[in-house]
């Protein structure tokens, strides 16, 4: 990695929003991780000593995980672009040639220039730098935009516009549906490793390589006519009142797929698992089942928990076996407290309801119901 001292490029270009200058350029991931090492890229954190910071403290899993992700030559592209703040109009940024800018560590360019969002991306590229996950001389750029602070247009306070544009960043961008996005890498992996069945066995895979697999599934349970599911998922892109989409769905089977990973099951397999627990649960609930929007049972909570806890109830219950009957699910369901009645789902005054709609949430909503089981 360079020395902290001297300085490095910044490729870009100026741009202007209501009078306000930035710079929309690019870094090489080696030059980002000696800044950030040596602190002249910040972030403003919260701490015992600096109350007045705005941002959680690092998680370096989260940044580990982006570090070995960028590794990665087929996939490890990111694409997002850092957001730098500058509390200085110049920040240490001076413009050298067309499209060259040089940032300087020297001291008197210290605490002007933070992180407002990336930091885990770029402590991630500081740490693949670092392990050597990544080389010190690949060709590797992130995506940069340096927003400078203006006397005439900005608060007189740096710090609050820059908590302003990450509350801004972190609040008003929607997350989109990707359920889309789904579809098409199904049909990818139809037409590269031929069609998905109900005799297709579940190996050992990453998580990312579930997506064909649980789009499948997904599908089955809601055309099938023997499933308690049918019609009852909206399809991706479709306008309907169903209580939950087929994105969201697939994504709460992740769980499920672990287990019959485990499990050695087919495709078939899950299918039927999912099928007979739905409809032991719908038959305990009836209400909830009639009357969706009244309840949580079959919106994004009672889905998301209730397939954490499946593979939990089968490992407890070993005498299920790994692919239990309806009744055996029905018998075992309306053992545990009050877990499996329509009071316990209902969307103003039940129990599940206020657990909250965080996947957290949801992993506690899935644990007070295994700790109910007898």
């Amino acid at each position: 990695m360079q020395e902290s001292v001297g300085s490095y490029t910044l490729r870009g270009t100026e741009a202007r929003q209501h009078g306000r200058r930035m710079i929309v350029g690019v870094i090489s991931a080696k030059d980002l991780a000696a800044l950030y090492e040596s602190g002249v890229f910040k972030v403003d954190a919260y701490s015992a000593t600096n109350p007045e910071g705005y941002q959680r403290s690092l998680s370096k899993t989260r940044s580990r995980r982006f570090g070995r992700f960028i590794q990665d030559p087929e996939k490890g592209i990111s694409p997002t672009s850092i957001l730098i703040y500058a509390r200085d109009p110049l920040g240490g940024i001076d413009r050298v040639g067309p499209g060259i800018y040089k940032i300087s560590t020297d001291q008197s360019n210290e605490t002007k220039l933070f992180i407002t969002d990336g930091q885990h991306r770029s402590d991630g590229v500081y740490e693949a730098i670092r392990q050597g996950w990544l080389s010190i001389d690949e060709d590797y750029d992130l995506p940069v935009t340096v927003l400078f602070w203006d006397p005439e247009r900005s608060p007189s306070d740096q710090r609050l516009e820059e908590a302003m544009q990450f509350y801004t960043i972190n609040t008003q961008q929607k997350r989109m549906r990707t359920d889309l996005a789904h579809q098409y890498i199904y049909r990818q992996h139809e037409a590269d490793r031929g069609p998905i069945g109900h005799s297709t066995r579940l190996t050992r895979m990453k998580k990312k390589d579930y997506w064909p697999y649980v789009i499948f599934i997904a599908r089955q349970l809601r055309t099938s006519d023997d499933s308690p599911w049918k019609d009852r998922i909206l399809p991706p892109n479709a306008a309907g009142d169903a209580p939950i989409t087929e994105g969201s769905f697939t994504d709460s089977l992740a769980p499920v797929i672990d287990y019959a990973i485990t499990a050695s099951l087919t495709v078939g397999q899950v299918i039927s698992l999912l099928k007979n627990f739905w409809r032991a649960v719908f038959d305990l609930c009836q209400d909830a089942y009639a009357n969706p929007k009244e309840h949580v049972l079959m919106k994004t909570s009672g889905v998301y928990s209730l397939h954490l806890f499946l593979p939990v109830l089968l490992i407890r219950k070993p005498n299920l076996g790994i692919s239990p009957s309806y009744s055996q699910f029905r018998q075992v369901l309306s053992s545990v407290g009050d877990c499996f009645t329509d009071g316990f789902w209902e969307s103003r005054n039940g129990e599940a309801a206020a657990f909250g709609t965080s996947k957290k949430s949801f992993q506690d909503l899935a644990d007070h119901i295994s700790g109910e089981l007898p």
